[in-house]
């Protein structure tokens, strides 16, 4: 946690000192966000030079320490003032309810990381919940291979030899907190916090920025945090109803493919399970707000100078954070600079916004190129990456329909709203409308499903201008009874799908790992290296992997199929190890495989000759039904 507090002190310096245009509130939630991108970039830059080392580790630490220190504002302070002295910084109403909504928000999201990220039970078993069953597997694998075998620029422990060139620095942030004492539950926890806290924030704070009320920024708030269509109708009888909601694996009324439902809750199933896209909203979100800042500074002719330079750097690091929100910046980027030139153009300050642009582009170009040549463009390179699809992942339901059903009142709301829009919130739907576009059309990974990663920013944009737009509406509706009570069925039919799903997952529970599947990865880990192969059966749930941080042979090709990863020979490879003979013989040779892990999985699937290992190998663990032969 020290090490932790350091980065996160790192990034309130950087923003008080060299942000001093802003209030606050806003420094002190950027601030959070500096700190959150150094703890997942300082310890890898040494990282290249030395392996991801506690050597590096440290080396980072001192960096980020230093250069805290050297930014305080120690001229300025008063030495001899006493704490009590001190006024607090100023902070408007809608500042503060913000923190306080965001708090509770992230407070539940608390709950949910504490029963969703390897919550032990009695027997020694390992639990998640409904959302972290998939994906946790593969973040909690990639911390702790990189945390055991400090190989840098990682790679997959899934499929040795192959690089990740999926965006891997927020697990790098959770795999450099373990070498300070973290355990690897509590170091993918608490990171996470700082992170939920930003993005709850960041959004509380882009909106009330954009719309300048508390009303419309707090409703925005709300169809953003609890966001889902109208997929609840399904839940009202019949074929699906709330016990089978209760009780179901993803049966949902964000969430139910069957039924065209996949517009999902941002809470469930985006920030909790998926870190990248945590990570990527934490930073984006910053991005997006100091962008709007230095296109309204450029075009006022004021000088922008720090917050371009901030936004440059905040938007370079983003590529290996998460590759689409830094995709989704680019589009609003571009989109946005043709929007704002013809305003330029009749204030006299083209050569400002030119100017500002040159240098956010230069500077950010200067940080990501690197990052792309060395990762994304590979990635790009050997898998179906990217293609035209149409209509994004609707299936029988007509299009325009299943936006209805699925964008629920923030799309409704949008098709008149756009007939109306002027200005500077005509210019903002640009961008949003842009990647609305994109997303229905071009799909940037083999799972078309993933370009909702895109879609979420045109959704969040939307949705604040349609309540900044309803809220003038509305304040003109005489009764005023009649206008709230519109209001309230509005943002109820708006959260209602959310807050369903919300419960499910509050609720919900499923073992990763068992008690036998628990001690088989203690002992891995204390008798064998930690850069050693394993021979094991390609499941998700694999403890080797997961829980040990030891290479596998192959793993689980629901991680590397949707990663744009060739693996079908070497899966193939695994079922014919385990019939031994000179096929295992010739195979384990050339892949330099050192044990051979057999359990009531590998039996499940693979046709496996245990006599022929037992005759022939040395049997270092026999427990709980799993045994582990020798090779090397």
């Amino acid at each position: 946690m020290p090490a932790l507090l350091v980065y996160l002190l790192f990034g309130q310096a950087v923003a008080w000192r060299l942000l001093p245009g802003f209030r606050a509130a806003v420094k002190g939630w950027l601030g959070l966000v500096f700190g959150c991108v150094a703890l997942m970039w300082l310890p890898c830059l040494p990282a290249f030079f030395l392996g991801f080392t506690l050597t590096a580790q440290y080396i980072a630490l001192a960096l980020a320490g230093a250069a805290a220190l050297a930014l305080l504002p120690w001229k300025k302070a008063p030495a001899l003032r006493k704490l009590g002295q001190l006024s607090p910084p100023e902070t408007t109403r809608s500042d503060r309810v913000g923190a306080l909504m965001s708090l509770l928000a992230t407070a539940f999201c608390g709950y949910l990381l504490y029963t969703h990220v390897l919550l032990p039970h009695a027997d020694g078993s390992l639990w998640v919940g409904q959302s972290t069953y998939g994906d946790l597997a593969m973040h909690l694998g990639f911390v702790e291979s990189l945390y055991r075998q400090g190989t840098f620029p990682p790679e997959y422990s899934i499929l040795p030899g192959q690089q990740i060139d999926y965006p891997f620095l927020v697990d790098a942030a959770s795999a450099g907190l373990r070498f300070f004492g973290l355990s690897l539950r509590t170091s993918v926890i608490v990171p996470s916090l700082f992170m939920l806290m930003a993005v709850f924030y960041g959004f509380w704070l882009l909106a009330d920025k954009l719309t300048e009320k508390l009303g419309p920024t707090a409703a925005a708030w709300a169809l953003f945090v609890f966001n889902g269509g109208f997929g609840f109708l399904y839940f009202l009888g019949g074929k699906y109803n709330l016990t089978t909601l209760l009780s179901g694996f993803y049966v949902t009324p964000t969430n139910l493919v069957d039924e065209d439902l996949r517009w999902v809750n941002v809470v469930c199933d985006m920030l909790i399970p998926q870190r990248t896209t945590m990570a990527g909203w934490c930073v984006g979100l910053a991005a997006i707000y100091l962008l709007v800042t230095v296109l309204e500074r450029s075009v006022a002719g004021g000088n922008c100078r720090r917050q371009t330079l901030a936004l440059a750097v905040t938007a370079g690091a983003m590529p290996m954070i998460h590759t689409h929100t830094f995709l989704a910046l680019g589009v609003l980027s571009a989109v946005w600079f043709f929007a704002w030139l013809g305003k330029a153009r009749r204030a006299g300050t083209v050569r400002a916004l030119v100017t500002n642009y040159v240098l956010y582009g230069a500077v950010c170009m200067l940080l990501a190129l690197p990052q792309l040549l060395r990762w994304t463009f590979d990635a790009a390179g050997t898998g179906r990456l990217i293609w035209f699809n149409p209509g994004w992942v609707h299936g029988d339901t007509p299009w325009l329909l299943f936006w209805i059903i699925n964008g629920g009142v923030v799309f409704c709301a949008m098709l008149p709203m756009m007939a109306f829009l002027r200005g500077d919130r005509l210019r903002l739907f640009s961008g949003a409308a842009a990647l609305f576009i994109l997303g229905n059309l071009v799909a940037f990974q083999p799972n078309p499903y993933d370009d909702n990663k895109l879609l979420y920013i045109w959704y969040m944009i939307a949705d604040i201008l349609v309540c900044g737009w309803l809220w003038e509406l509305q304040v003109r509706v005489r009764p005023r009874a009649l206008a709230q009570a519109a209001a309230a069925i509005f943002l109820a039919l708006g959260v209602l799908s959310g807050t369903l799903t919300m419960l499910r997952e509050a609720v919900s529970e499923y073992q990763l790992f068992s008690q036998d599947q628990v001690a088989a990865a203690d002992f891995i880990i204390a008798d064998t290296p930690a850069d050693s192969l394993f021979l094991t059966s390609t499941d998700h749930t694999n403890p080797v992997a997961v829980l040990a941080g030891r290479n596998i042979l192959c793993g689980a090709g629901m991680y590397l199929y949707y990663h744009g990863v060739d693996y079908g020979q070497r899966e193939a490879q695994v079922a014919e190890m385990y019939k031994g003979g000179e096929s295992f013989e010739a195979l384990a040779a050339h892949y330099g495989v050192d044990y051979v892990y057999i359990s009531p999985s590998e039996l499940s699937k693979y046709a496996v000759d245990r006599d022929y290992f037992s005759a022939r190998y040395p049997l270092i663990y026999d427990q709980g039904g799993i045994s582990i032969f020798q090779i090397s």
